[in-house]
């Protein structure tokens, strides 16, 4: 794994590179639809790799570098401008190379390797297809990479270079004679018929210039660096969209999620609904598209369930995972219905144009949802998949107060509380339709929902709730954040959310940077772990929302500054995946987690969800800051 990572995105190619964006082992290569098509990728001049002197991310797709001869000491030979921009057919990367010493010949190579991996081999995924067959063609101005893969599909990468170098057979060279030379390298990544397409940078650059200035019109918060942080989300939403049938996708997270997720992109969906409708839209249109028809015990579909991350990899393409779509989720179904009811309020027709859907969800919830019928939604740990089908869907997360991992139908917090947000949703939603009668059925299930739920999940000693019930309808006693999560749903009580609030907000949950997973007094904790004592920014701002909901306020900001200054801590203003659960010292900033997704959906969303919280503060509020 590279211990620090690089990505340049658009559409759905991406480059995954090291920290200084060289492309040479490990999972670093350039991507398309789960499929490394590079696998190396590294220029040398002299044999040497240019030795960086700057490298600044102008944009999402676009690196400018400033390098020079290997062992630059105090005065550069050659210098070495570079701006690789990557675009939706694939890439572009342009040099300048200028000679400020000596004149003798200078030799530029570009070492290019293909291996068409799919992106779940880069992973270590068991079982997977090894070396493949590559053809190799040297042409005139560049090689053409080609394979065959086992399902029939075709796939190139054709790199074409100006002016027209010699292909070594591990490399483009060039011999440099003159002061000054500009060189011009386009990468194409082809799948089946396709054909070269360029892109337009300027373009691009325009339409992000755009948005940061139509969110800077729509909110201005008074610190800068806040400002920043909310400009980077929308620009880290927009870097993170791909192109589906249904429009623009939010991706889950950079680099290896860069595929539709049923849960990630519904909770992005309803933090940015009134921020970015479109994206909200089309996460709703494309997974009605792609909802449960019938049984199948190997991508776990049902008639009516949402899917949880549909692939289009060589290992899915023929059979070997079960991602074609996968619907290994509890909590997507009711997330669904309840972000079309909240859209249907701004847009009425939804509710007409997606009814079918939204109903066979409801139906879900009702029958295979809830597969020991006692009205509470579940899900069945599977040894040969995903343990825990909820948001904390590592198979260590989710256990007893004694420390032993859940079996049996297992019912856990928030998955009820999307459960209630949908029943509510539903209600709204027939009232829509001018069904009146089978709205109230609905506002009474979601009532009776709310009195259960309480009385099975609340845990007096702690005035707080549990993490769930265990297949044996025991209470899973453990100090966690969903708890603080589930008040966004409206599910709690209004008469115990302050206690919730409290609990989340003490010495065993609250880091100071946000909540922590699991509490620090309990089983399992470790503050670097991914769901045992680690801070996730959504989950901490899913309780914000709650708590703003029910009326705490002054902890809805709490909250919100805490995360603002997580990202602002961050010299590219951006929220992480996660980071470790270390309380917070004044002056250091969070400790990261290592394989966080950087940026990730769920946190790209945060800012523009919780900016209101910041832009409702009083100045008092700011002056005790």
């Amino acid at each position: 794994m590279l211990s620090t990572r690089t990505v340049l995105k658009e559409n759905d190619i991406y480059l995954v590179a090291d920290g200084g964006y060289r492309i040479s082992g490990a999972e670093a290569g350039v991507y398309r639809r789960d499929t490394r098509f590079l696998s190396r990728y590294v220029w040398t001049l002299d044999g040497h790799a240019p030795q960086p002197l700057l490298q600044q991310e102008r944009y999402p797709f676009w690196l400018h570098e400033q390098a020079a001869n290997a062992e630059v000491g105090y005065t550069m030979r050659v210098g070495v401008g570079r701006d690789v921009q990557v675009h939706a057919g694939g890439l572009r990367d342009r040099l300048t190379v200028t000679r400020y010493v000596g004149d003798g010949p200078h030799t530029l190579a570009l070492e290019v390797t293909a291996d068409f991996a799919d992106m779940f081999e880069v992973r270590g995924w068991p079982g997977a297809i090894g070396p493949r067959d590559i053809h190799v063609e040297a042409h005139p101005g560049g090689v053409t990479f080609a394979y065959t893969a086992q399902d029939g599909l075709r796939c190139r990468a054709e790199v074409q270079a100006s002016p027209a170098p010699v292909w070594t057979g591990t490399a483009l060279e060039w011999i440099l004679t003159d002061a000054v030379t500009e060189l011009t390298v386009d990468v194409f990544l082809l799948q089946g018929d396709e054909l070269p397409v360029g892109g337009d940078p300027q373009a691009l650059a325009a339409e992000y210039d755009d948005l940061k200035a139509r969110v800077r019109d729509r909110v201005t918060l008074p610190d800068p660096r806040d400002q920043q942080v909310l400009e980077q989300s929308a620009v880290d939403l927009r870097s993170l969209s791909f192109h589906t049938s249904s429009g623009p996708f939010p991706a889950a997270g950079l680099p290896w999620f860069v595929a539709p997720f049923g849960r990630d992109s519904m909770i992005i969906a309803l933090m940015v609904k009134d921020h970015l409708p479109d994206v909200a839209l089309t996460v709703a249109r494309f997974l009605a598209a792609h909802q449960g028809r019938t049984y199948d015990p190997q991508t776990l579909e049902q008639p009516g369930k949402i899917p949880h991350e549909l692939r289009v990899g060589e290992l899915t393409r023929t059979g070997q995972t079960p991602h074609r779509p996968y619907y290994a989720t509890a909590d997507a179904t009711p997330l669904f219905v309840w972000l079309v009811g909240e859209l249907a309020g701004v847009h009425p027709a939804l509710a007409h144009e997606l009814r079918p859907h939204w109903e066979a969800a409801l139906q879900w919830c009702l029958t295979d949802g809830d597969p020991d019928g006692d009205g509470f939604i579940e899900y069945t740990p599977d040894p040969g998949g995903i343990t825990n089908a909820v948001w904390k869907d590592s198979g260590d997360s989710t256990f007893t107060h004694g420390g032993v991992d859940v079996s049996g139908h297992v019912a856990v917090i928030e998955v009820q509380g999307y459960a209630y947000a949908a029943y509510r949703s539903a209600a709204a939603l027939y009232r829509h339709l001018g069904e009146d009668e089978t709205a109230r059925t609905w506002e009474q299930r979601a009532a009776q929902l709310r009195v259960r739920f309480h009385e099975a999940f609340w845990w007096p000693e702690r005035t707080y709730y549990v993490h769930g019930l265990n297949g044996d309808k025991a209470p899973l006693q453990v100090l966690v954040s969903n708890p603080a999560h589930t008040l966004w749903t409206g599910i709690i009580p209004p008469e115990h959310a302050a206690q919730v609030a409290r609990t989340a907000l003490g010495p065993e949950l609250w880091s100071g940077w946000g909540i922590r997973t699991l509490g620090s007094t309990e089983p399992r904790f470790n503050p670097v772990s991914y769901h045992n004592g680690s801070v996730w920014p959504h989950d901490t701002a899913a309780a914000a929302l709650g708590m703003h909901r029910y009326g705490l306020h002054a902890e809805a900001e709490q909250v919100a500054r805490a995360l603002f200054d997580a990202a602002g801590a961050a010299p590219d203003r951006r929220l992480s995946e996660l980071f470790a659960g270390f309380i917070r010292e004044p002056g250091v900033p969070p400790v990261p987690y290592p394989a966080a997704c950087h940026p990730q959906g769920w946190d790209a969303a945060v800012p523009l969800a919780l900016a209101a919280l910041l832009h409702a503060a009083t100045p008092a509020v700011h002056a005790r800051r």
